[in-house]
């Protein structure tokens, strides 16, 4: 099956009617010739094709051999911000029931774990997408919605334009946004952190000549914002840890404050909330709170936090680190990694395309994309959103599927959740609801007669049936975190651990790259006149 064009048809779910340039162009990576679609294993120092069962075979008894002779600890798991919330809960808990590590860890692009430590100190909560459509005032720190967080800026616009909001921002250097902003204070790269601070401390600052330019203008801001009600905070991942506290402690002065922390890529946000972290379990909760998985999962975890992404390559290059297991990810591409550090690791990596990562790798297994799998994402309100398989693919299987018979192979099948249904089960049959945009006649009947699907071993169902029985804040469809566990306060995330994708609407990210389309579209923008160029291909403005 061949996907021949993206469109927002049925005009549903949080993104309304709009579709960014990504999501409208950046799909032809799906059917390129040189998509991985069957499983390789290296042979004489080439990656050579190989049967899915050759291939399971191989790193089952390779992660088996390397866990009971050096134990967990030497085997690192690496996870993705681009998989389903269904594929990294699963994974973080087959590495730490499965392989018995908690080295597991991704390409973190904010600070998800600070920002919930301080959504639990303050009791604060996040914002939804149509909290900011709908706010009186929006103050953005950091960040540049326009190109990383499209529909984000298009709600901003629309709230300025159709509900005269007041627009605040905060920035080391002018974006987009500055058109509709009520107030733009500048300050010097670096200086956000600082900016907060006056931010937080704008009343004991007062107006004070003795205070520079920056200060002056921050601390009249602050004064301004203050009288503000219906207030959404905005900021991207240049605050680091005091300036988080800092800027939620200000906000949360102001009543009925709710707050967004911008993190890059499809499911940064979820990746992080299903505990793809080496200290922290789903839910951001700590490892000594660990016997709320265990009961559930019915086996003992690793009570030693783990290694984070760092640390493994480091633990890599002194070869106490024997197995790296990548999912989704690029290390060697997007932290530099020197691909001779790990030639004395068994890699598995797991992915689309022959990627910088996968080319050093001793197996690689071909995965499916977000196009022809079904799951759920978090985008970065905390907002859950449903992902339908909309076409097939040949050779290549879902990260769930393959974790899973991973799972088999190493003997643990205990590891798959089951399905938690008491009612009588049906079919589905044929259902053509998420390829046509047409309403799903056969799920409606099932409903209409108190039937439930009949659900198979594979299905992300049932790993989200497991999600919202466990994880602390997946009880509905967008996500508190604050409502449990107040008591425990994540760890701040170091912040060279922090890498902002750097990609934006334009870019050839990690899979965008592998767009002929986007590329073209890319093309045709540079030959336009500026203002032409960011007025059209469905870069709307107010």
């Amino acid at each position: 099956m061949q996907i021949m064009r993206g469109s927002n048809r049925d005009k549903a779910g949080i993104n309304g009617d709009f579709l960014c340039i990504k999501g409208r162009y950046a799909f032809d990576f799906v059917n390129r010739e040189d998509r991985l679609t069957e499983p390789l294993i290296r042979r004489d120092g080439r990656l050579r094709p190989a049967t899915w069962d050759e291939a399971l075979s191989l790193v089952a008894s390779k992660f088996t051999e390397i866990r009971n002779t050096n134990r967990g600890h030497s085997i690192g798991v690496i996870g993705s911000n681009r998989i389903t919330n269904e594929e990294s809960y699963f994974l973080q808990k087959f590495a730490r029931v499965v392989l018995q590590t908690n080295n597991i860890d991704h390409h973190r692009t904010t600070d998800y774990p600070g920002f919930v430590r301080n959504v639990r100190k303050y009791r604060a909560h996040s914002a939804t997408m149509q909290d900011v459509l709908n706010a009186s005032a929006i103050l953005v720190v950091g960040g540049d919605p326009t190109y990383r967080h499209p529909l984000l800026a298009w709600q901003i616009r629309n709230n300025v334009r159709l509900h005269r909001a007041r627009l605040y921002l905060i920035n080391d250097r002018e974006i987009k946004l500055c058109r509709q902003a009520s107030k733009f204070v500048q300050v010097q790269p670096g200086e956000l952190d600082q900016s907060v601070a006056y931010l937080a401390n704008a009343k004991e600052l007062g107006s004070s000549d003795t205070l520079d330019t920056i200060a002056s203008q921050v601390t009249a801001l602050a004064e301004r914002i203050c009288q503000e009600n219906e207030l959404v905070i905005i900021f991207g991942a240049e605050l680091h840890r005091a300036a988080i506290d800092d800027l939620m402690r200000f906000g949360t002065t102001i009543p009925g404050t709710k707050f967004i922390c911008l993190g890059d890529h499809s499911n940064s946000r979820g990746a992080a909330d299903m505990g793809m972290l080496p200290d922290l379990l789903p839910g951001y909760l700590p490892l000594d709170q660990r016997s709320r998985f265990e009961q559930a999962w019915g086996c003992e975890i690793p009570e030693v936090p783990g290694l984070n992404l760092l640390q493994m390559f480091e633990a890599a290059k002194q070869r106490s680190l024997r197995a790296l297991y990548v999912v989704g990810s690029n290390p060697v591409l997007r932290y530099g990694w020197d691909p001779f550090a790990l030639k004395q690791a068994f890699v598995v990596v797991q992915d689309l395309f022959l990627t910088e990562t996968a080319n050093i790798a001793d197996v690689v297994l071909p995965a499916t994309s977000a196009y022809e799998k079904a799951g759920t994402l978090t985008n970065t309100c905390g907002e859950i959103q449903r992902l339908r398989k909309a076409a097939d693919s040949m050779g290549s299987r879902s990260d769930l599927e393959i974790l899973m018979r991973l799972g088999m192979h190493m003997g643990r099948p205990s590891v798959i959740p089951m399905p938690r249904r008491s009612g009588v089960h049906a079919d589905l049959g044929q259902s053509r609801g998420a390829q046509s945009g047409e309403a799903d006649r056969n799920a409606v009947w099932v409903v209409r007669h108190d039937l439930e699907p009949r659900l198979d071993v594979f299905d992300p169902e049932v790993v989200l049936q497991e999600i919202r029985q466990i994880v602390p804040g997946y009880s509905s469809m967008h996500v508190s975190l604050n409502a449990e566990g107040a008591e425990a306060l994540p760890n701040f995330t170091d912040p060279d651990l922090i890498r902002p994708s750097e990609d934006d609407l334009f870019s050839s990210g990690m899979l965008g790259r592998y767009s002929a389309i986007l590329d073209a579209v890319l093309e045709k923008r540079l030959t336009l006149p500026y203002e032409e160029a960011e007025n059209g291909f469905g870069m709307s403005q107010t």
